[in-house]
């Protein structure tokens, strides 16, 4: 509109110069022009940096309301406590025990078997065994000889045909269950001692090594002895 108003003013300027001089520029003629032109090139100059002003508020209005974008959150890591580190030791501890009992299995496995050896080892001679049978009865023993002792009394002895075995009878008055006991002891290998409560005495048999006839039996009011005879 500025420049629309100053340029109509010019050809009116102009059309009166020329009615006076139309061959001939006046200085007012000139000096507006100056103006005018000076004035379009301010008005230009106005636009350009406006146009630039405009453009750079646009962009900063686009960066303020721009969605940022969020940055993913990275996991946090559990914190590690007391009784976590306790379970992971005893985790560590049974893999290593585990791992050293299958070393161990594996390193037993190719050794070679040992021949266990029995050895058979005869009883001393010289060494005087004893056991107690009951509270009552008691044995005294070697390689060669038993003695039987008891505080009752021996009322029969007896020998069965062809029968490895001493029988002895004692006049008593007990209650008792039977009693089998093994000897360390070469001519005397076992005792048995049986109750006969309802007749009043119980039974002692001593197994022999051989027949009766190779033994020699003995008496006193303590003890009953019998000795394996050599020729």
């Amino acid at each position: 509109m500025k420049t629309l108003f100053f340029t109509l003013l010019l050809i009116l300027t102009t059309s009166a110069v020329a009615r006076e001089n139309p061959f001939e520029a006046t200085n007012a003629y000139e000096e507006e022009k100056a103006r005018i032109i000076e004035m379009n090139e301010a008005e230009e100059d106005y636009a350009v940096e406006y146009q630039q002003e405009q453009q750079y508020v646009n962009e900063m209005y686009e960066k303020m309301n721009k969605p940022q974008k969020e940055e993913p959150k990275k996991p946090t890591k559990p914190a590690v406590t007391e009784e976590k580190i306790k379970k992971m030791i005893q985790k560590a501890q049974k893999e290593v025990e585990k791992k050293a009992k299958d070393i161990a299995q594996e390193v037993v496995k190719k050794q070679p078997k040992k021949v266990e050896q029995v050895v058979y080892v005869k009883p001393r001679l010289d060494v005087v065994n004893e056991k107690e049978l009951l509270p009552f009865v008691k044995v005294e023993y070697d390689n060669d000889k038993i003695d039987i002792i008891s505080k009752y009394k021996v009322s029969k002895k007896i020998t069965l045909p062809g029968e490895k075995k001493m029988v002895l009878d004692f006049n008593a008055n007990e209650n008792f269950y039977t009693v089998r006991q093994n000897l360390d002891s070469t001519n005397f290998p076992k005792v048995t001692v049986g109750n006969h409560k309802k007749d009043k005495f119980f039974r002692v048999v001593v197994e022999l090594a051989s027949t009766p006839d190779d033994y020699e039996v003995t008496y006193d009011d303590k003890k009953v002895s019998i000795v394996k005879l050599y020729e």
